[in-house]
């Protein structure tokens, strides 16, 4: 038994068993990586950010905002103005999505209807667009499958619609990234195979490197999805495709010199077991020093505090991966098929590759001449270099994906910011529902408002980016003004009318009054009298009537006495009505002798009436001149910029108009407010970055010192994030290359056993990397009108320029502390020995430019010119400055003796 395992040992059926129980693990347990990608892919930001605090403001924001995650429906007709019908229709639109509010976790949907104080914010100028808010739960579901759901219910006949957000693009962008690394995959796999059986003249050892870097590049992606899944790892939205590049070019560089050196065992006779451990013996040495070197730079990436450069620490395990598959699978079938392995073993003589030699050569001839030939070449484009990058993810999308599309839209009818907008997030200790805090919030939206690169800014205050007329100093004076003016009309009239009753008030007139008053009395008591008389005469006349009409007895005695009948009754009219004018005379009478005693007492306190008449009189002349002096500082307060203050009086306060803002622009409790700022520039514009710092320094300088300058104040948005991403790339990258150079330096020195001339190999690859980005940046400039790059284009050529540099720096330490000959013999010889090695590295970089060219994605294209260049100029210039500076620590110490020390 014990026989058996040996055997089954020796003939390595463990290491066979446990790939295939690696590989079965791998797959079962594997989180999907396209819904990696689309959760966890963009860079995490650190809690402290400001993107990060703004989220944990809008989260206790309530009225429905918090927790949720804001899109834009998009509207628009491509023929001209909204015709009623069309506006109808969206409003029925709308009216859809209010009722499955509940299915798509719609928390609050906001409109022109709904907020027509910012009627100009949903509405272009043009007439053309309309736009609706809507605000979805985040833990509604995936966003994917949600932004499909909604498009279907947004469709709108007759018009253009489309979905779109920030988030929407990056959504688009990482689906683009998913898509070409499986695309790369299959590509690279493909190119691999093809390298490999050019290189051997094979058939079945390109198989063996095929399957086997598929069962490493299987285990290694397992690793770091279920790492990032089920732990607190980083990762990244190219980090499975840092994953395969790195699989593919050092399994490829791995497999060519294992099998090349069993290829030789086999030539020298030896049989299958033996050659295949002799092969893995003899590259033993120096995989384990790449693999250690390349897993310890990775490992350090571990301690940056950025998310993206934190996530590629996970290259070192798929490094270890790789070295433990170049050891363990490829010999299974190298021993198991022997002579075999290279069917069907086509020889072919080998050349050396003389480029090097001929570079080697320049150098040694003229090492002055060639070390300026060099910088003269090369040294423009590497001074020259701009870290010219670009943070926005909407270049890496499609221009036909409706979530930019709908971006384009609203930039090209409300200005380049509308899609991108920045928040500026204000929690106040106190409420800022009062006149002192809406004071500061109007000061400075105005404030931001004047600032370059700023648009137009919505706050509280001006929800429709525009000011109030009604709540500021100046109209309101205006309307003082014209109360003022009316005021000192109606006093001039009243001093007139004064000026008449004094004059209406004269003792004379008075006296007047008085006679008359005299005169009608007397008149009244002799009317009396009168009125005595006539009634005796009456009761006389019928008295004398009623003694002739006994007395007759004629017809003419009878007619007479029918006259006197009716003149009877007459006088007896006239007699009652004698007495009834009378009894009102004598009430007149009575009644003017008292008119008679008050207009007497009256007339005693004119003189005291009129005085008091005069003052008042000079009392208005003062008062009118001192109403026309307020009017006329208050019309010049008025016009002066003083006067444009934001004031809101408390009537205001109550009004509907200011209540719908406050909603709209207020937290439930009402002591955090928002301003959207709207940039003059896309969110992919190289501006926004200054205009955002700027920003901020204005909030703080406007805020400090007031009733809000204690206030905590976070920003958001597309830019923000943007800056924020781009602060902590810059602030990294030092650190970064030192980190990367230091390692380097420090296992090159130890392996060559010099410091001096790592120091000049690190400088030409530092020389030949700057370079080469610079060229392929005017590349790609003159190629696709772009002149910049995507900002983790730098993160993904690190990787595959990494791998092949440090090889050849490795191999170059080697040669360098184990020479047998002196510097200056082994230099040409021990330079032209490597640049035969190197042919089969650069096939290998070419297969990688391939795989990143045939993806059609301008970040993978930008990334393979800059892999093409920066190693094209090292593999020129490596020789010429290694054979140069080689020459000159020999030569020059025998002129200086001071310097004989730096010979090594």
């Amino acid at each position: 038994m014990k026989e058996r395992i040996r055997q089954l040992h020796k003939q390595r059926i463990f290491s066979l068993l446990l790939w295939l129980i690696a590989i079965f693990v791998a797959i079962v347990m594997m989180p999907n990586t396209s819904d990696l990608i689309q959760s966890k892919g963009q860079p995490q930001l650190a809690n402290n950010s400001q993107p990060m605090v703004a989220r944990s403001m809008q989260n206790t924001w309530g009225r429905s905002q918090s927790g949720t995650s804001h899109v834009t429906v998009v509207f628009n007709n491509p023929n001209g103005k909204l015709t009623a019908t069309q506006q109808s229709k969206i409003d029925q639109t709308v009216q859809r999505l209010t009722e499955k509010e509940k299915t798509y976790g719609i928390q609050s949907i906001q409109t022109m209807t709904t907020n027509p104080t910012a009627k100009s914010q949903f509405y272009s100028k043009d007439g053309s667009t309309e736009t609706v808010q809507l605000a979805i739960a985040q833990n509604q579901g995936n966003p994917r499958v949600l932004a499909k759901q909604l498009r279907s219910q947004i469709r709108t006949a007759g018009l253009s619609t489309y979905l779109t957000s920030p988030e929407l693009v990056n959504d688009a962008a990482n689906q683009n990234i998913s898509h070409v690394t499986t695309f790369a995959a299959i590509i690279g796999f493909i190119l691999s195979l093809l390298i490999i059986g050019v290189i051997f003249k094979s058939l079945i050892a390109p198989l063996i490197s095929t399957l086997s870097m598929l069962m490493m590049y299987a285990v290694s992606l397992g690793l770091i999805n279920n790492l990032a899944s089920r732990t607190s790892f980083p990762y990244s939205e190219y980090l499975p495709l840092l994953t395969l590049l790195l699989t593919l070019i050092l399994g490829t560089l791995g497999h060519y010199y294992l099998f090349n050196a069993f290829k030789q065992n086999v030539a020298a006779g030896q049989d299958a077991v033996e050659a295949t451990t002799h092969s893995v013996h003899s590259v033993r040495n120096f995989l384990l020093i790449l693999g250690g070197t390349l897993t310890v730079i990775f490992a350090s990436f571990y301690a940056f505090s950025f998310s993206t450069i934190r996530a590629m620490s996970g290259l070192a395990f798929v490094t270890i991966i790789t070295i433990i598959g170049l050891y363990t699978i490829a010999p299974i079938f190298m021993q198991l098929l022997g002579e075999r392995f290279f069917w069907p073993a086509v020889d072919l003589p080998s050349r050396p590759h003389r480029f090097w030699n001929w570079m080697a050569r320049f150098g040694l001839w003229q090492p002055f001449v060639a070390i300026i030939a060099v910088l003269y070449v090369v040294g423009p484009f590497a001074i020259l270099y701009r870290d010219n990058l670009n943070f926005s993810a909407a270049k890496t999308v499609a221009p036909n994906n409706e979530a930019i599309a709908g971006m384009r839209v609203l930039n090209a009818h409300f200005g380049e910011g509308k899609a991108t907008p920045v928040t500026i997030y204000i929690r106040s200790n106190n409420r800022v529902d009062n006149e002192k805090a809406l004071l500061q919030i109007d000061n400075l939206t105005s404030k931001l408002q004047s600032m370059p690169g700023v648009s137009g800014v919505t706050s509280l205050t001006q929800p429709n980016g525009q000011p109030m007329n009604e709540y500021y100093v100046n109209t309101q004076l205006n309307q003082m003004n014209m109360t003022l003016k009316g005021a000192t009309d109606q006093l001039s009239q009243l001093q007139s009318d004064l000026k008449g009753n004094r004059s209406d008030l004269s003792q004379v007139k008075l006296s007047e009054s008085a006679d008359k008053l005299d005169s009608l009395v007397s008149k009244t008591n002799q009317l009396a009298d009168d009125t005595s008389t006539v009634r005796s005469q009456v009761s006389e006349v019928a008295g004398r009537a009623s003694v002739s009409q006994s007395s007759s007895a004629s017809s003419r005695v009878r007619n007479y006495q029918r006259l006197l009948n009716l003149v009877n009754s007459q006088l007896q009219t006239v007699a009652s009505n004698m007495r009834v004018l009378n009894d009102e005379a004598t009430s007149a009478g009575n009644d003017g002798q008292a008119v008679q005693s008050n207009v007497s007492d009256y007339a005693s306190q004119v003189s005291s009436v009129q005085n008091s008449l005069k003052k008042t009189t000079s009392s208005l002349n003062g008062l009118i001149k001192s109403y026309n002096n307020i009017y006329s500082y208050l019309s010049a307060l008025q016009a002066s910029d003083a006067a444009k203050v934001y004031y809101i009086t408390p009537e205001q306060l109550t009004g509907m108009q200011f209540q719908q803002s406050l909603l709209s622009n207020t937290s439930q409790d009402y002591k955090t407010t928002q301003l959207q700022v709207y940039l003059k520039n896309s969110a992919s514009s190289h501006n926004n970055s200054a205009t955002i710092k700027q920003l901020q320094s204005e909030v703080n300088t406007q805020l400090q010192g007031t009733t809000l300058g204690k206030a905590k104040i976070a920003y958001t948005g597309q830019p923000v994030v943007q800056s924020t991403i781009e602060h902590s790339v810059r602030a990294n990258t030092g650190w970064l290359i030192l980190t990367i150079g230091v390692i380097t330096f420090l296992i090159v020195a130890l392996l060559s056993g010099s410091v001096l001339q790592p120091i000049y190999w690190l400088i030409t690859l530092a020389l030949a990397v700057m370079g080469g980005t610079q060229l392929a940046q005017l590349t790609s400039h003159f190629m696709s009108g772009d002149p910049s790059f995507n900002w983790q284009v730098p993160l993904i050529a690190a990787v595959p320029l990494l791998v092949t540099s440090v090889s050849l720096l490795i191999q170059l330490a080697i040669s360098y502390r184990f020479k047998e000959a002196t510097m200056m013999d082994w230099l040409l010889p021990g330079i032209s020995s490597l640049g035969q090695i190197i042919r089969y590295q650069v096939f290998t970089v070419l297969v990688i430019c391939l795989v990143l060219f045939s993806a059609n994605f301008a970040p993978l294209t930008q990334a393979g010119l800059i892999i093409l260049f920066a190693t094209a100029i090292f593999d020129i210039i490596l020789p010429i400055i290694v054979t140069s500076v080689g020459k000159l620590t020999i030569t020059l110490p025998s002129k200086r003796p001071h310097l004989k020390r730096h010979a090594k």
